[in-house]
C-alpha cells in the first residue's frame, strides 16, 4: 500500500509539474510576442490616438476614419508602412521621426502640396492620388521635398491631381514607376524632355491624359525615353524603341538645320556676323553680290573682325555706327607705284646735288 501511495504521490507531483511548465510557456510565448500591426481602420476616428507599444508597430492602418491632422505618431520610430488614405488630411505634416517609414498611402485626402517628406531617407513608395477632388487648384510638389526623397523613391502615384507639367520630376533620379493617369498633360515634347532625364524609369502610365489622344503621342515618349519598357501598361519591344530612337533624333536634327538656316540676304548676313562674330574689335566686312539672270542670288560675305588686339582693349572701344558698316568697292585699292630711275627727271626722294662730307 505504501509503495502504490508513493506511486500516486509522484504521478500527481509530475502531473502538477507539467502544468506548471505549460503555464510559464504559455506566458513566456505572451510575453515575448510583440504587436506589429496597429489596425485602428474603420473605427469613426476624428483624431489619431497615441499607440499603447509604440517601439514594436511596423504596420499602421488609419484608413477609412474622419482624420482631418496627422499626430501622435512620433514615437512609431520603426515603423514602415502607414495607411491613411480616405481620410479627411489637409496638410502633410508629423512624420519627422519615422526615419524607417518605406511606404506611405495618402490617397483620396484634401492635401494641396507635397512637402514636410525630408526626413524620410528610405521612402520607397509614395500614393498620393485623388487629392481634393472637388477643388480647381492642382497638386503642387515642394522641390526641397523632391529632391530629398529623390535618392529612394522608386514608385508614385499622382493620379487624378489636375497636373499640367512634369517638370517636378527631375530630381527623383531612382524612380522606376510612374502612374499619372486622368491629369491634364498636354504638351507631348515638354513631358517627353522631363522624362528622359530619369534613367531608372521602367513603367509609365499616362491613360486619360489630354496628350494621348495627339498625334505620334506614343513614338515621341519612346523614342525620348529610351529606358522605358511599359507605356500604358504595353510592353515596348526593343526593337520599335531603337527605330523610333534613331527616327526622332534625325528628325530633330533637320528642325534644328532648318530652324538655323540665314535667308542669302544682306540682311542675312548682317544676322551671321552679329551672332557668330565678337563684339570687340569689330572691323568693317566686305560683301559682294553678284546676281545671274534665271538662278538664286549668291552671296560670298569676307570678315576680318578678327584681328590680334588684347581683350581688355575690346570693351574700350563703341560700336561703329551704321554709317561705317556700308561695304567697300569691290575692287580693291591700285597698288603704289615703285620708284623708278630716269634720266631725265629726279626720283622722289633723292637730291639733285649730294650732300656735303661735313653732314654726313
Amino acid at each position: 500500500m505504501e509503495n502504490k501511495d508513493k506511486l500516486t504521490y509522484t504521478d500527481q507531483n509530475e502531473t502538477s509539474l507539467r502544468k506548471q511548465a505549460r503555464k510559464m510557456l504559455k506566458q513566456k510565448h505572451l510575453i515575448n510576442k510583440r504587436p506589429t500591426h496597429l489596425f485602428m481602420h474603420e473605427k469613426c476616428l476624428t483624431e489619431i490616438p497615441k499607440p499603447r507599444n509604440p517601439n514594436h508597430i511596423n504596420y499602421a492602418y488609419y484608413h477609412n476614419n474622419q482624420i482631418s491632422k496627422i499626430e501622435n505618431l512620433n514615437l512609431l520610430y520603426n515603423l514602415t508602412h502607414l495607411h491613411l488614405q480616405w481620410n479627411k488630411i489637409t496638410k502633410i505634416e508629423g512624420l519627422e521621426n519615422l526615419v524607417k517609414l518605406k511606404k506611405l498611402y495618402l490617397t483620396s485626402n484634401q492635401i494641396s502640396v507635397v512637402e514636410n517628406l525630408e526626413g524620410l531617407k528610405y521612402l520607397e513608395e509614395l500614393h498620393i492620388e485623388k487629392q481634393n477632388v472637388n477643388g480647381t487648384d492642382p497638386l503642387c510638389f515642394d522641390p526641397r521635398t523632391m529632391l530629398s526623397i529623390g535618392a529612394s523613391l522608386r514608385i508614385l502615384n499622382v493620379s487624378q491631381n489636375r497636373i499640367a507639367d512634369m517638370t517636378w520630376t527631375k530630381p527623383l533620379r531612382r524612380l522606376e514607376v510612374l502612374i499619372a493617369k486622368r491629369n491634364n498633360l498636354e504638351d507631348v515634347e515638354a513631358i517627353a524632355d522631363d522624362l528622359c532625364t530619369l534613367v531608372s524609369l521602367i513603367d509609365a502610365n499616362f491613360k486619360e491624359n489630354p496628350m494621348t489622344k495627339k498625334h505620334r503621342y506614343k513614338e515621341t515618349i519612346i523614342a525620348r525615353c529610351s529606358q522605358l519598357r511599359v507605356l500604358d501598361t504595353i510592353p515596348i519591344h526593343n526593337t520599335s524603341r531603337t527605330f523610333l530612337k534613331h527616327f526622332d533624333k534625325v528628325v530633330r536634327l533637320r528642325q534644328l538645320h532648318e530652324d538655323n538656316k540665314i535667308s542669302m540676304t544682306r540682311q542675312g548676313v548682317e544676322e551671321f556676323f552679329e551672332l557668330n562674330m565678337l563684339p570687340y574689335p569689330r572691323a568693317l566686312s566686305a560683301m559682294s553680290i553678284s546676281e545671274f539672270p534665271n538662278s538664286k542670288p549668291k552671296i560670298s560675305a569676307i570678315d576680318s573682325t578678327y584681328t590680334f588686339m588684347p581683350r581688355q582693349f575690346w570693351y574700350n572701344k563703341t560700336l561703329p555706327s551704321p554709317n561705317e558698316r556700308i561695304a567697300p568697292p569691290m575692287e580693291p585699292p591700285p597698288l603704289p607705284k615703285k620708284p623708278t630711275l630716269n634720266a631725265g627727271h629726279p626720283v622722289k626722294g633723292i637730291l639733285k646735288k649730294p650732300m656735303p662730307m661735313k653732314y654726313i
